[in-house]
C-alpha cells in the first residue's frame, strides 16, 4: 500500500499539494492509500478536505488515529 506521510510538511504545503498527489495515486492505480497526518487536527482536517473535494472515502486505521486510509 502506498503512505503519504505529512510529517514535516507544512500545512500550506499539504493545502497546496496533498489533493494533487491523491489524483496521481488514483490515476496510477495504486489505492487504496495510507496517509499519516499524525495527531494534528489541522492535518486532518486538510485530508478530509482534500478526499471529500475529490468524491473519496477514508476511515481512520483503528489502532492508530495518526493515520487515515483512504479509499476510491
Amino acid at each position: 500500500m502506498v503512505e503519504i506521510d505529512l510529517h514535516g510538511l507544512k500545512h500550506k504545503e499539504v493545502e497546496d499539494t496533498l489533493e494533487s498527489m491523491l489524483i496521481s495515486y488514483y490515476n496510477l492505480g495504486s489505492f487504496p492509500i495510507r496517509v499519516i497526518t499524525g495527531h494534528s487536527h489541522i492535518m486532518k482536517k486538510l485530508l478530509n478536505t482534500a478526499v471529500d473535494n475529490q468524491k473519496f472515502t477514508m476511515r481512520e486505521e483503528v489502532y492508530n488515529s495518526g493515520a487515515t486510509i483512504v479509499y476510491e
